[in-house]
């Protein structure tokens, strides 16, 4: 290659070139940002659209079917589901990968813009929210206080640690949850209404028509034009009291508010409880900006808050429940030294290969600097430095070096052979250029395909599969372009000192009696070839009985120092009844872990943790609670999440009449692969008592199946209600009609926040309703006044027949079918065994008609990913294939090479086997790496055996000078990679789980490839060697006695 010897005669160029490289690729480290996984943009964009007071049946009927309807025809999309529940209707809508969400965004509006003028009036206006996980919180703090200062703690928060926190650059949206908030409340009492002749949506009117700012325009006096304006504003809650909603009957007076209503200024009924393990508190969640940096923003917020905490009153507290950045930093951290430690190991094995300092030096200085400049394109893609890109640029630590090595062990043969260095350099790195390209193409080549797998597995392995290729792909040109410089400028023949001469003749004298009995066991091999090629094959047809007892699952779950737990009471169950339960709970678990760091717990439901929930995917109200454990770091524990979650099971049967379930994790691996819970069944139809009823049988009997817990229906138990039936009849006569009645009790009854009371710059809800004692029987809605359109009134009951009965918590549909979904977790077995197990006992059951039943979870999206990931890996080893038949110029030499990788697939199970693991989509993309990895052995050996035959070695002399040569490179190489993912797969620190399994494949596929590569390789190479010889003998030969055939014709004529 000419280039090589440029390079050579021009070292200063090269080197300030690569140098250059190099200081740019720091430069870019230092501007990549820090965070736990590569930007994600999901293609699933939500639809809430707030209904006040009305139940889930309504909000379905009216709203959700509305809104399915009228957005199933946007572009792009790939289903359709939704939520309808107590006061809101979340529509979501997934679209195919790869579809701009700008563009279905605008989609939306414009169908919406349709869809709102089939919306109830008392609908609220739609809104969209398109979901980032870069949108999730940054931190969540608990903030405490005194029993005396908990009714003005959540205003404190507000005023004088949120305001403070929000001028963080990168912060966005701050949630103040729990506690209770200044409100006016009006309380009306229904007796002095009813006799005073007034309609409570009179009160309502009056307050919200009073309370206005007016502009009237403008008027001009003499040269002057004034902006006229009624400012009408409360300025005071007594004016309230003065308001005069009409005239008595019986004296002619005026009645004012303060006649029939008491106004007060309080708080609100307070909706969400927030506990710690010391007492109430109120939950203060910060976000980041989409853009902004996790931990740059947590670490300033951090420091904020210190700064706050000097200036707090004695009696207030904050304590950090989560932290995300500490995940991140974490995990970053633990790869980061799985690089370095890597590097370190791979340094050590080629000073001992080699023996040769210099030469080692030159090796070792290829990997910084293939990384470094790796850091550099990774920055002009926009990159992050994040789990996946470390991972990547932990596997090829010992990758990078192959090329480096081959190159400068043939050029250290041949300066040991007494060569001028610098033809050394030269003529060493041109022998083996055509194998190494090669080489790096199969390794790049089969990661090719993964960049076409679609979903969430797709976008984060395709980073992982263009890191590994660029920092391939620059180790390339290192090796080939600089390696050979500093080798003619640094390589001499080894003369090192005494100590180190002893080390290097110990590894010499050890790597000689490896090469004598490697060619011993070689020669035997090719002696007695068909018993050989029997033990091999023999032994890879036997190690195919290992695959049943090798379990599979979708993704590793991440310590994440997170246990969640949720309360199911039963429905109906007044909030303060669910918060003893949780408040109980929280003692105990405090008690039993001493490895928490802090609980939290939470129950009822907020206009926030309604909404939250709402895009979370669980539930919120008066009868759940949830609680939130965080632990200390998984470095300061000898349990980890799964462990102590298992531990704390006693509880879920310790409270009667809770249905409890406790989890480790934060729930977010499910949302973020897309594949929800590990089992679901869904269960498709519209006629809901039967499927109800067919959900509850497929419940028991998925008790009865091993390894599942946390069994649960979608469709909760009914929540009690009064559901009124008027008479239309006699409703007609009197004037009043359904939507006169329902806001008549929906303001007496609920409440309803009417207009806003505006005071120093702070807003406050104005909240009109009856007094507590006039709306606690079902004796006080009969007796209900109800206006009619006379001025007269007359009561509920009269008109109407109220019934006590019970709905559902809340409906759920899919592609506007009514679903109920059967859900668990899994625990002490894996997921494709468990799902064997489900999907039997689903196929034993008798469907209903009406009804549709699949599987879906986590199960659906593995076989889904198994079956792209498989593509993806015979593609990947028709594409090696094709790279190597190029190189070759030959059709039969890579079908030799490829024979290493079902011996790769061998040891890989081994492994799988010996470690106790599964697998699942990391174990699988260790697979499909090794194709590109293990056949670079191959292509080393074939290629100097063809190179050897040019030159006219015999077939024998050819494979034993060929494997005796290429022994050495060949164990460096492969050495040195498995030292660099050494430090991966004995990792144990946070993040571990999602590297080990890949690393374990690599490993544990690589070991044994290698070691029957050595052997096959020439096994197979021979036989066909021979066969093209003795072809080629039988032709020169047939063609001989042609020529003889002929000559004896021409002499006898």
């Amino acid at each position: 290659m000419k280039i090589v010897s440029l390079s050579v005669r021009r070292p200063l160029a090269s080197i300030i070139i690569f140098l250059s490289l190099t200081l740019l690729g720091g430069f870019s480290f230092y501007f990549l940002k820090l965070d736990l996984m590569p930007d994600l943009s999901i293609p699933v964009i939500t639809v809430v659209t707030p209904y006040p007071g009305a139940g889930p049946r309504e909000v379905e009927n009216n709203i959700t079917k509305v809104m399915e309807n009228g957005l199933g025809a946007v572009a792009g999309l790939d289903k359709i589901t939704s939520k309808s529940e107590e006061n809101v209707s979340v529509v979501t809508l997934s679209f195919d990968w790869g579809t701009s969400l700008s563009d279905a965004t605008n989609d939306i509006r414009d169908k919406l813009d349709l869809a709102k003028r089939q919306l109830p009036t008392d609908a609220e206006n739609p809104f969209i929210f398109k979901f980032d996980f870069s949108m999730m919180p940054v931190l969540i703090m608990a903030i405490e206080s005194s029993p005396e200062r908990f009714p003005t703690l959540s205003k404190y928060i507000e005023d004088n640690i949120a305001v403070q926190i929000k001028k963080v650059n990168g912060v966005g949206q701050i949630v103040v949850m729990g506690g209770v908030k200044r409100q006016i409340r009006v309380d009306i009492d229904a007796i002095r209404l009813e006799n005073l002749k007034i309609p409570v949506t009179r009160i309502a009117q009056v307050i919200a028509a009073s309370n206005l700012t007016v502009p009237i325009g403008k008027t001009d006096i003499n040269r002057t034009s004034f902006l006229v304006r009624a400012p009408g504003e409360f300025k005071s809650v007594d004016e309230i009291n003065d308001l005069v909603l009409g005239m008595n009957p019986y004296t002619g007076a005026s009645v004012r508010i303060s006649d029939v209503a008491k106004v007060s200024d309080g708080t609100n009924d307070q909706e969400m409880f927030v506990q710690t393990a010391k007492g109430n508190a109120v939950m203060l969640v910060v976000n980041k900006q989409s853009n902004a940096n996790t931990v740059e923003v947590a670490g300033k917020i951090l420091s904020k808050v210190e700064e706050i905490k000097k200036t707090l009153p004695k009696d207030i507290s904050i304590t950090v429940i989560r932290d995300m950045s500490e995940n991140i930093k974490n995990t970053i951290s633990n790869l980061g030294k799985a690089v370095l430690t890597g590097a370190v190991f791979v340094v050590i094995v080629i000073l001992l290969f080699l023996r040769n300092i210099r030469a080692g030096f030159i090796v070792g200085i290829s990997i910084p600097i293939s990384l470094i400049i790796t850091f550099l394109f990774m920055y002009m893609q926009g990159y992050t430095l994040n789990m996946i890109s470390l991972i990547s640029l932990s596997i090829a630590v010992g990758m990078v070096v192959d090329n480096a090595i081959v190159i400068l062990e043939n050029i250290v043969h041949y300066v040991e052979r007494g060569v001028n260095p610098s033809e050394a350099a030269v003529q060493g790195t041109n022998e083996v250029a055509g194998s190494i390209i090669a080489s790096t193409l199969t390794t790049v080549i089969i990661f090719v395909p993964i960049l076409f797998v679609k979903g969430m597995i797709g976008i984060l392995f395709s980073q992982l599969a263009f890191v590994i290729c660029l920092t391939l792909i620059v180790s390339l040109f290192v090796s080939v372009l600089l390696v050979p410089v500093l080798s003619a400028l640094m390589v001499r023949k080894s003369n090192p000192p005494k100590i180190i001469a002893v080390l290097y003749n110990a590894s010499e004298w050890l790597f000689v009696q490896l090469e004598k009995a490697y060619a011993g066991a070689l020669s035997w091999c090719l002696g007695n070839k068909l018993i050989a090629f029997s033990i091999i094959t023999g032994t890879a047809l036997l190690s195919v009985a290992l695959i049943p007892y090798i379990g599979t699952d979708f993704m590793e779950q991440m310590d994440n120092g997170s246990i969640r737990g949720v309360v199911e009471m039963p429905a109906g169950t007044k909030k303060e009844v669910t918060g003893r339960y949780v408040k109980e709970i929280i003692a105990e678990i405090n008690d039993k872990v001493p490895e928490a760091q802090a609980i939290l717990g939470s129950w009822g439901k907020s206009d926030e943790s309604a909404m939250q929930s709402s895009m979370t995917g669980g539930d919120a109200g008066d009868n759940i609670g949830s609680i939130m454990i965080a632990l200390v770091n998984k470095s300061k524990r000898k349990r980890s999440d799964k462990q102590i979650a298992e531990s704390l099971q006693y509880i879920t049967t310790r409270f009667p009449g809770a249905k409890i379930s406790i989890t480790a994790g934060d729930g977010m691996d499910g949302m973020m692969f897309g594949g929800g819970k590990p089992v679901e069944i869904e269960i498709l139809g519209d006629n809901e008592d039967t499927g109800l009823n067919f959900a509850r049988t497929i419940e028991d009997r998925l008790h009865t199946i091993d390894g599942l817990t946390n069994i649960e229906v979608s469709m909760k138990d009914g929540v009690p209600e009064y559901s009124i039936n008027l008479d239309r009849t006699k409703a007609s006569r009197m004037g009043i009609s359904m939507y006169s009645l329902a806001t008549s009790i929906r303001s007496a009854f609920n409440g309803a926040k009417i207009t806003k009371f505006r005071q120093e710059g702070d807003e406050y809800d104005i909240f009109v309703r009856l007094r507590g004692d006039d709306r606690k029987s079902m004796l006080n809605l009969l007796a209900f006044k109800i206006p009619t359109a006379g001025g007269s009134f007359v009561e509920l009951g009269s008109i109407a027949e109220i019934k006590q009965s019970s709905g559902p918590f809340k409906f759920e549909r899919k592609n506007e079918e009514r679903i109920i979904k059967v859900s668990a977790e899994i625990t002490g077995r894996d997921l494709g065994s468990v799902s064997e197990d489900v999907a039997l006992m689903v196929k034993s059951l008798k469907v209903p008609p009406e009804l549709t039943v699949r599987i879906s979870g986590e199960r659906e999206e593995q076989q889904k990913n198994f079956k792209m990931l498989g593509l993806a890996l015979i593609i990947g080893v028709l594409l090696v294939y094709f790279v190597m038949a190029a190189q070759f110029e030959s059709l039969r030499d890579p079908l030799i090479i490829i024979t290493a990788i079902p011996f790769a697939m061998m040891g890989a199970l081994w492994a799988f086997v010996m470690a106790g693991q599964t697998l699942s989509m990391l174990s699988f993309i260790g697979l499909i790496m090794l194709v590109g990895i293990v056949v670079n052995n191959g292509i080393v050996l074939i290629d100097y055996m063809k190179i050897l035959r040019a030159r006219g070695y015999s077939i024998h002399d050819a494979v034993m000078e060929g494997g005796k040569s290429r022994l050495r490179p060949v164990l460096m190489t492969t050495i040195t990679t498995i030292a660099g993912m050494i430090p991966l797969v004995t990792s144990t620190g946070q993040g571990s789980e999602m590297w080990v399994s890949m690393s374990t494949a690599v490993i544990g596929g690589l070991s044994v490839s290698t070691f029957i590569t050595l052997f096959f390789v020439p096994i197979i190479y021979t036989f066909l060697e021979q066969g093209s010889e003795r072809r080629a003998l039988r032709r020169k030969d047939q063609k001989r006695k042609l020529k003889l055939e002929e000559l004896k014709i021409t002499e006898g004529a």
